[in-house]
């Protein structure tokens, strides 16, 4: 049986660690077009430490779908299947297959970018508790602005703000700024900067690179390697995007 000294500790790396799948890409400053579904569907290994305890995390994978409802709206579900195993001194402790809290929501478009002033969209997610006692209380949510500028013709710049509150009701803010390169119109390539804080006090600071193909218009794979810089995290990820009009000829 574990003690409560390491129960705590295997509550802390796994709050940490959902905390951290909140922010691993940036999300866009504006809505899917109209009659639009896209489909993202993204694996990702994650190692964490916490003293001797090592939390490591599969997603076998997750699927984001994005619905384009009207000009400027999309609506959003993103349904997690994870698996995790918690070591302890090289001994497996703890391991766990799940469907995780699903979510659910949208994202509004807010304004176009003009001149210096980004473009902007706000983005609101419910998390649903997918355990076996659901409760309206047990609900958690999800809030972030998203903004972007178009720094050259290359260049672009995007960054999010957000506010969590999970469905145990712990609090977490969030930020994450993007820079992407657009070699040419098929390869791009981006570094990223993300963390997150509670009560003004940053929990982690993490650095993200990566890149992608565009194989066509409507399918494209990125891929990239993010790092913690005050803490012990290490996660490897792809993600494939295909996208489908839905509107009839």
């Amino acid at each position: 049986m574990i003690s409560m000294n390491k129960f705590s500790i295997v509550f802390i790396v796994l709050i940490t660690i959902n905390y951290t799948a909140i922010s691993q890409t940036v999300e866009p400053s504006a809505a899917i077009n109209k009659n639009t579904l896209q489909f993202e569907i993204e694996s990702l290994y994650t190692i964490q430490k916490e003293e001797t305890m090592e939390m490591k995390s599969w997603s076998i994978p997750s699927a984001l779908f994005r619905i384009g409802l009207l000009k400027g709206f999309e609506f959003q579900i993103n349904t997690p299947i994870i698996k995790e195993e918690l070591w302890e001194n090289d001994h497996l402790i703890h391991s766990l297959n799940k469907f995780d809290d699903i979510q659910a929501g949208f994202s509004i478009n807010l304004w176009k970018e003009k001149n210096s002033f980004p473009e902007a969209s706000i983005m609101i997610r419910a998390i649903l508790p997918t355990d076996s006692e659901f409760k309206l209380s047990k609900l958690g949510k999800i809030c972030s602005l998203n903004f972007s500028n178009t720094l050259s013709e290359k260049l672009s710049i995007n960054y999010n703000f957000g506010y969590a509150i999970e469905t145990d009701a712990s609090k977490s803010g969030f930020y994450i700024a993007n820079f992407t390169y657009k070699l040419s119109d098929k390869i791009h390539f981006f570094a990223e900067n993300f963390g997150d804080f509670t009560n003004h006090k940053l929990i982690s600071h993490n650095l993200n690179i990566g890149g992608g193909y565009n194989f066509s218009n409507n399918f494209a794979f990125d891929l990239s390697v993010a790092n913690g810089i005050n803490h012990h995290m290490f996660y490897v990820g792809g993600i494939v995007t295909y996208v489908i009009n839905t509107k009839k000829s």
